[in-house]
């Protein structure tokens, strides 16, 4: 598939120029959460502004239906409306670009979420997960395994990918600030001769999974979530460096 590397956005004065490795993370300043890897970057010296690749080319697409929701559409926003609105799937406020639907309870998305995948499987199909609207009282437990909690507030249940067997359930918020407290503890060291994805991106994976966090947190199925939510969070190019690094997993 053609990128298109250079653009001229409605949100910045300078053009656009598509970077596929990053080499630090940075905050998009479209929907205000943190990137890594493929951005569109102002090249003007001193002039901070990224935007991730899907926030930037957004506004060329219409709306976008969810499988959560039947009987909506979700429309998407390239500006900030300050009505102190919450992520359905993370909880997290809506500080920038947005996905809204067109129901009567005007629900809000950041763009990373709305493209969370239904379901994910590992490489040997022993494990599977799916996303689920929350973390339902039919399953055993039936409370995230981060927070010990089912929903993530009083008015926010949180979506949450959970186990086939129905055992292990986490809520994307959980996950989301498991990835981030870890990202910002990385230290950054320089990419390796040849190589095409960064360096960065494996110090993120190893710090994540931890032989604390991987065995407090189910193993092979948290491994799995963390992959389908950093690959949505971050883009596609972490998918195939997720499957090469099984070093990372204690013995």
């Amino acid at each position: 598939m053609l990128r298109i590397t250079e653009i001229k956005h409605p949100s910045h004065r300078h053009r656009l120029t598509l970077f596929t490795s990053i080499q630090t993370s940075f905050q998009c300043d479209g929907c205000k959460e943190q990137g890594l890897e493929s951005c569109y970057k102002c090249n003007k010296r001193n002039c901070n502004f990224h935007l991730h690749e899907d926030c930037a080319l957004a506004s060329g697409y219409g709306p976008i239906t969810h499988q959560f929701f039947n009987n909506c559409s979700f429309t998407f926003h390239g500006e900030y409306q300050a009505d102190n609105r919450n992520c359905v799937a993370c909880g997290k406020n809506v500080r920038g670009f947005m996905y809204e639907s067109s129901s009567n309870e005007a629900l809000v998305l950041h763009p990373r979420c709305l493209k969370l995948p239904h379901s994910k499987t590992t490489s040997d199909h022993r494990v599977k997960v799916t996303l689920r609207k929350q973390v339902g009282v039919s399953f055993t437990g039936s409370k995230c395994q981060i927070c010990n909690r089912r929903k993530l507030s009083e008015k926010i249940k949180g979506w949450a990918y959970v186990s086939d067997c129905g055992k292990h359930r986490y809520h994307v918020a959980c996950v989301k600030d498991m990835i981030f407290n870890n990202l910002n503890n990385v230290q950054v060291l320089e990419p390796t001769e040849g190589s095409n994805t960064s360096i960065l991106s494996l110090q993120v994976q190893q710090s994540v999974f931890n032989g604390k966090n991987f065995r407090k947190y189910g193993g092979k199925i948290i491994k799995l979530i963390v992959e389908v939510i950093i690959s949505a969070i971050f883009g596609d190019a972490f998918s195939t460096i997720l499957t090469l690094v099984d070093v990372i997993q204690p013995n």
